[in-house]
């Protein structure tokens, strides 16, 4: 299970200036750990090459509309690999040699998630790859095997997820094109040659991975190539989950009053902009969830199952001046009917503070990764995690004035009031995003276990890569 078939394919040996590890050599056997940064970095493709039709308009001076016209396809060089113990993440820039042909500057393109080409395209790639073990027997039999949860993300939104399970078992999560439930107008995807890295790439893992091009349609360039079919076979887990209900549901389908956790999505359509990495957390610790963008699907669900927790998420909308009656309603509706412990994260956070009738104030924006200047050492959430040293992510222009009445509070961002507490109530409000950083997952793992010991729920938590190799 630890191992990547022997390969090769590999040209020449290729070293980023950026790649930070020396490498180790290859086990006797041949094969290669999949934790060999080095050789990681290898079998990485040097480029990956993306068709992108954003479907935006121009507006003409005579007030009619035109397509924007240009080039749709960008290339991104290799960059950075980090390998933390079952996840691997690794990044790629837009290409410098084009950089005086989009922007039309001298000046290199600062590595920068948040940084836009002139048309508005982001300037970074990156992939995260979650790995999970499979089965109870020997490493490589076929009753033992691997889940890989695979991310990619493009600037800073999520645009696909997917899990992949040998040999062709593709279970997709979330895409970009026609069918697609948050963004069928727009199109995204790789050229037909980076598709073919691709599936050379995730064949080099040696656990009867076996793709092909076929395999990735929902990941490629041309624009009606995919149709998510929910009753289709090879969307179904290796480990007898049920089947994904919809490819952009970012949920999945669970029986009658299974223990669950809800995560209340207070963002912005179509991007969801803070909610995939709070998604992405619960995946990965294999805890299964719902998400409600409405007081309506807040209600459906908390009838359907029994709801042990709930995260409430950051948001783009402002608690201070909301720019209409509705962009609340799931978070009070949440509020008002969930007897269940609730973490409200940033924009959720000032919800809270407003429902239980304080003020909400702001002013500068104020994003970046902080030091909190005071909090509680003996709160849960604040369990296992030295926040003298860990900065913790920010990203807000509002605030709530004061503490709620039979609140605590428990955190402070010099004079800003960066966390609550209602220990009778559950309810629980922190102005950053712990799901930001695997660093801060602890914040949130704490919290899981409080609605664990509260409820003590039937959650079954697969057996990680990292569990595993410890054994």
């Amino acid at each position: 299970m630890k191992y990547l078939k022997k390969y090769e394919g590999l040209s020449k040996e290729y070293r980023h200036k950026s790649l930070p590890h020396a490498g180790e050599p290859i086990h006797i056997d041949g094969r290669i750990s999949m934790f060999q940064q080095d050789w990681f970095e290898k079998l990485l493709p040097e480029t990956f090459t993306i068709h992108s039709n954003p479907n935006l308009k121009k507006l003409n001076k005579d007030l009619t509309l035109t397509d924007v016209t240009g080039t749709k396809e960008y290339v991104f060089d290799k960059n950075e690999c980090s390998i933390d113990n079952a996840l691997v993440q690794f990044t790629y820039y837009y290409n410098s040699a084009d950089q005086s042909k989009s922007t039309n500057s001298n000046e290199p393109i600062p590595l920068d998630p948040n940084y836009a080409l002139e048309n508005g395209e982001p300037a970074m790639l990156e992939f995260d790859i979650h790995f999970s073990k499979i089965g109870q027997g020997d490493l490589h039999t076929e009753e033992d095997q691997i889940k890989l949860l695979v991310d990619i993300t493009y600037g800073n939104n999520m645009a696909v997820e997917f899990t992949l399970e040998a040999p062709n078992k593709i279970n997709v999560i979330h895409y970009t094109s026609v069918g697609s439930k948050y963004d069928p107008e727009t199109h995204w995807g790789f050229t037909d040659e980076s598709i073919e890295d691709l599936v050379k790439f995730f064949n080099c893992f040696d656990h009867g991975i076996k793709i092909t091009s076929e395999d990735l349609k929902f990941l490629d360039e041309h624009y009606e190539s995919y149709e998510h079919e929910n009753d289709n076979p090879k969307h179904l887990y290796n480990d007898d989950s049920d089947l994904i209900e919809f490819g952009n549901a970012y949920k999945e389908s669970n029986s009658d009053k299974e223990d669950i956790f809800l995560i209340i999505n207070n963002a912005k359509s179509p991007q969801f902009k803070y909610f995939p990495k709070v998604a992405r957390y619960l995946r990965v610790r294999d805890i299964p969830f719902k998400a409600a963008c409405s007081p309506e699907e807040v209600r459906k669900y908390n009838q359907e199952y029994n709801i042990i927790g709930a995260l409430s998420t950051g948001s783009d909308y402002s608690m201070r001046k909301p720019d209409s009656n509705t962009e609340y309603e799931a978070s009070e509706e949440a509020l008002k009917i969930l007897t269940c412990p609730i973490l409200a994260m940033c924009y959720g956070f000032q919800s809270m503070a407003k429902f239980y009738g304080r003020s909400i104030d702001g002013g500068e924006l104020n994003c970046g990764f902080f030091n909190l200047t005071d909090f509680d050492t003996e709160h849960f959430l604040f369990k296992g995690i030295d926040l003298t040293q860990q900065k913790v992510n920010f990203c807000f222009h509002d605030y709530p004035v004061n503490v709620p009445v039979d609140f605590e509070n428990i955190a402070m961002l010099g004079e800003t009031i960066a966390g609550i507490s209602n220990k009778k109530l559950g309810r629980y409000g922190i102005l950053f995003h712990p799901e930001e950083l695997q660093e801060t997952w602890i914040i949130l793992d704490n919290f899981v276990q409080e609605c664990r010991n509260l409820k003590q729920p039937k959650l079954v938590k697969l057996a990680t890569y990292e569990n595993f190799i410890r054994k």
